[in-house]
Order: structure tokens, then sequence, then C-alpha cells
């Protein structure tokens, strides 16, 4: 049922008439089976950033589709994702995030070079033999240096697929995918002044929510809801000053300008980022990347909220803050001193949003649980986004493997014409 596209015929008609996704989409074992393989073993995740890798030897873990993974660079800085697996009898390697001169497992010490390959197998090979048991083994010789054509290079750590844009690190398990470029559209384009490689991860808060992934990325995704629920955030990013701001790529979202200056907000504690023009240095964008990271991206510095499936009605998510390395790494004590505190503040005001809006997503979980309820309808001023990232998973559900246009084509019933 949830592979076949006449089960969503009514979230593919164009927006004006669309009925949102079915709720069983929120609420049933047997779709969110099927979409973690389809749609998070197969596209493109964000699992991190480049700063948590700078330097040769550093890892971080992290899971996609619940595949377990670590990303770490080797000695020529080289990028890698890596199944957290020993080669061997399948031990779990790393347990921690940290630096690392070789991989060992800590079941038979079977370790690996921080490039993945296959280094040492103690007493696999050389086995000196006492001639009455050599009938029991098939080997070729007195010492067992062969063990069956046993060969080190072709048992090195197992790989997913890795690219970066800006300091954003996205995976993908599916070894054919398309490349990460075609993934994100037009998006690097549209931010050819913003220094997004140049950002670094300061500050990290983690989060379990009581509501299924996709409710927190729809939330984000529309500014119907900024009026009612976040009144402080209302106060710098107005309603009538949002704009939809979306091309071809797997992406949706939209951009507040002018943002309103607000002496109560810290926003603007910190120097705009090098490079902005006029514009840039007074507008918002809010993206999100499907399938599971969302974008603030404001003149001085970028918030973001990376979200993890773990469960039909459960949701992990990363909540981080990151900055210019030119105000994350500043020259004086004092200057640093005044950074440190603007910081702590940007990142209170933020996780303040962010905890308005999980009681929001919460609401709608439980809601969902009502058996007669069919699925609503979407504003198209404040909720074209939705329905993009509804139609845009449904692809992924139904095996069309497609990037979308942008608002040009969806004006015209993109999704409504098959």
């Amino acid at each position: 049922m949830y592979t076949r596209e006449e089960t969503y015929l009514a979230t593919r008609e164009p927006v004006s008439r669309a009925r949102t996704l079915l709720p069983d989409a929120y609420r049933t074992q047997e779709f969110y089976d099927l979409e973690q393989d389809l749609v998070f073993r197969k596209g493109w995740v964000c699992v991190g950033y480049t700063s948590q890798v700078q330097e040769p030897g550093l890892a971080f873990l992290t899971q996609v589709g619940g595949q377990p993974l670590f990303l770490i660079r080797d000695r020529e800085k080289r990028l890698h994702c890596f199944y957290n697996v020993c080669r061997h009898r399948g031990s779990r390697l790393i347990s921690e995030d940290g630096k690392y001169s070789a991989i060992r497992c800590p079941y038979h010490s079977w370790t690996y070079s921080t490039a993945g390959c296959l280094q040492g197998t103690p007493y696999f090979k050389g086995l000196d033999l006492p001639e009455k048991d050599k009938k029991y083994y098939d080997l070729p010789n007195a010492n067992g240096n062969d063990l069956g054509g046993f060969c080190k290079s072709d048992y090195g750590l197992l790989e997913a697929k890795v690219d970066t844009w800006g300091c954003f690190i996205f995976v993908n398990l599916d070894l054919d995918a398309g490349p990460l470029s075609e993934w994100l559209g037009d998006l690097p384009q549209r931010f050819p002044r913003h220094p997004l490689a140049d950002l670094k991860l300061i500050k990290r808060k983690d989060y379990e929510v009581k509501a299924n992934w996709k409710l927190i990325v729809e939330n984000f995704i529309e500014y119907y809801h900024v009026p009612y629920i976040h009144p402080e955030l209302n106060r710098v990013s107005k309603g009538n000053d949002h704009h939809r701001y979306q091309g071809p790529g797997m992406y949706m979202g939209f951009c507040t300008s002018p943002l309103t200056s607000d002496p109560s907000s810290p926003l603007e504690s910190v120097p705009v980022m090098p490079g902005l023009d006029a514009t840039e240095a007074r507008s918002a964008y809010w993206i999100h990347i499907f399938p599971n990271i969302s974008l603030f991206i404001l003149p001085n510095h970028v918030f973001t909220l990376m979200v993890r499936p773990d469960g039909v009605g459960k949701s992990f998510e990363h909540v981080d803050l990151l900055v210019h390395e030119s105000v994350a790494h500043a020259e004086s004590e004092a200057e640093c001193e005044a950074y440190s505190k603007n910081f702590e503040q940007i990142f209170q005001y933020w996780d303040l949003v962010n905890r308005q809006d999980f009681e929001a997503v919460q609401r709608v979980q439980q809601g969902l649980a009502a058996i007669p309820y069919p699925g609503g309808r979407m504003c198209h001023r404040y909720e074209e986004p939705i329905h993009r990232f509804q139609n845009i998973l449904i692809d992924r559900m139904v095996g069309k493997h497609r990037i979308p246009e942008g608002d040009g084509e969806l004006a015209r019933g993109y999704y409504g014409t098959l």
C-alpha cells in the first residue's frame, strides 16, 4: 500500500487543492520501516560538520537508517564514513567520539588504519600446528600461512559514500546513488557569499521529542504558526516579510527579508559574517535539506536542527550553533569573553524557540491517534514548503528518484502532473 502511487493521489494535487500526507505515515510501524529503507538508506543524510573532524584521526559516531557508522579523517586528511563493525566477527569497533591513530577492535584486536585498511590480525596466520592436528585444517602448508586464500586487503572496513557542502557532512548508504551536488540542486548557488565552509560548531544540545520526525520538519518549514507559538521570534521575523526561497533541489524553505531589529533579542550581538552583501546582512534564510537537517542561516551565525527518527512516535534531535571562525577564535581575551557570553544568549534564544515547537508537534502526534482524521488542507501562502516536502517523501516511497523543480513549476502543479 505505502509504495503505490494511488495511495497518495490527494497529496499529489496542486497545493491549493491538496490534502496532507495520510496519517498512517506518522503512526504505523510499517510505514516507518519502509521509510528507513527507502528514504534514509537511499538518500543523502546530513550527519555532522567538518569542524568535528578537522584533524587526521578525529572521529565521531552517528547513525543513518538505523545503521551504526563513524566519520573519520585519515592521515592524508581524506574524510571517510565507515560502518562501525569489525570484519572478523561483527563487533562494534568504537564506542565514543575521539582521536584515533588506528581503529582496534576490542574483541580480538583486529586493527585498521584510519583509511579503513586491515593491518593487524593477531594469531590469525603463521600458526605452527602440531603434525597430529594438521588433518583437521584445510591448509596448504605446515605453518598455515595461506588460511584458505585469506588476504587482508579483502577485509577492510565497510564504507559508505560521504561528501560535504560548506561545513555540512552528508552520508549516503546507497553506493549507486547520484552525487551530493545533484541532491542539493541550486542551493549552493543561492549562498555564494555566505562563508559556510568556515563555520565552526561551538555549542550542541540533544533532545528526545515524542513526535514523528516528519512533524518536526513540517513545523520548521511553515511560518503559519509563528505569531501563535513564537512571540519572541515574531518580533524579529514578521509574517509579511517571509518569502518562499526554493529552486530545483531536494530542499525547501523561505527567507525573511528584511529582519526587524529587536533590542530585546540577542541575535545582533556578534558581527555579521564576512562577505555578505547589504541584503544578506539583514536577511534570514530558513532552509530544510531533505530528509533531516533544518538550517537557520542568520547574518552572523547558523543554527541547525538535525533530526534522527527513533521510532514511529519518537525522534532524536541535535540542536547546534555554528559561527564563523573569525569570532569563534577571537584574538583578544576580552573579545573572546564577550563573544562567549553572546553565543550563550543566542543559543538560549533559539533553544527557547525550539522547545516551543516541541510542545506543538507533540500535540499533533497525540491528535493523529484519532482514527477518523483523514488528513488536512494546506495554506498556499504559508505552507507550500510542506507540500513540497511531502511530495519529495512520496517520490522516495514509490521509487521515483527525481529532483523537484523550483517554485515556478510547483505553481503550475508539478506534482499534480504524473
